[in-house]
């Protein structure tokens, strides 16, 4: 085991989201960690004229509100910081990730972490994704499995000082979600660097606990997505559709398990 005197822990963090960030802190405090704030963006705040700019840039065709983009600048201000720090590896969360109580483990040493790996995902949002089915050990009698298809969310992942430098070059003059960056293989970074996941994850987002936090569930980002739910216009149309849709999506994900002999399950989170 590589032993350090802790892996870096980068949490993002708005400054007016006061009750989040004593949360946040107090839940590392339990488990005997230090973390240190990364300032949010305020996407909202921003001049008109950058978010046209950003918006310009974005690949996928999906439209990002001033909240989404805030938090895709934001992820990109906490890799700049791990840059700063100069370790190999650094931990990025959002400000409600609840955190397991073995999860201290993976944080004092970076000697579980697979030679090959550039990124490793904590969290799980309980959608099914593929994985190798051969697996290495991790601390707290966990599994580390390398990650083969999206598993989304940007809550809580490990990162490679090289991973974060490709990530700030990619994103340079592109903007999309920070999860789909890392971890859709349709934006090519996830194709070039190995990627493994916790499983079970060590981690999850509040709004995907049943005892969440209702206090401070409701961020910004969180509120401009409903309110960005796609019109009534052609819901007759998607509704008989989406039967058809998950039909060929699960005859694509079946496919491809057999054909590279891979876990296809959901990831799920134990304390």
């Amino acid at each position: 085991m590589t032993a350090i005197e802790q892996i870096p822990i980068f949490y993002i963090n708005m400054e007016d989201a006061i009750e989040r960030r004593d949360w946040f802190e107090a839940q590392a405090a339990r488990l005997g960690l230090t973390v240190q704030r990364v300032d949010a963006v305020a996407g909202r705040q921003l001049p008109e004229e950058t978010l046209a700019r950003l918006k310009a840039s974005i690949r996928s065709g999906t439209p990002l509100g001033p909240s989404e983009i805030g938090c895709f600048l934001s992820h990109r201000k906490a890799w700049e910081q791990v840059l700063a720090t100069g370790a190999p590896w650094a931990f990025v969360a959002e400000d409600d990730l609840h955190l397991a109580g073995g999860a201290a483990d993976y944080f004092r040493s970076t000697g579980w972490i697979p030679p090959d790996a550039q990124l490793v995902k904590a969290e799980t949002t309980f959608r099914r994704c593929h994985m190798a089915r051969a697996g290495r050990r991790a601390p707290d009698g966990r599994t580390l499995r390398q990650l083969l298809s999206l598993h989304g969310g940007a809550g809580g992942y490990f990162l490679s000082r090289k991973a974060a430098q490709d990530a700030l070059d990619l994103t340079r003059a592109m903007c999309e979600p920070a999860d789909h960056v890392l971890f859709n293989p349709d934006f090519g970074f996830f194709n070039t660097h190995a990627t493994y996941q916790i499983d079970p994850a060590i981690a999850v987002q509040d709004l995907l606990r049943r005892d969440n936090k209702a206090g401070f569930l409701q961020s910004g980002l969180a509120i401009e997505r409903r309110a960005q739910s796609r019109p009534r216009t052609g819901k007759l149309v998607r509704e008989i559709a989406r039967p058809f849709q998950r039909l060929a999506q699960a005859f694509r994900d079946d496919r491809f398990s057999r054909r590279l002999n891979t876990l296809f399950e959901r990831v799920d989170y134990r304390l």
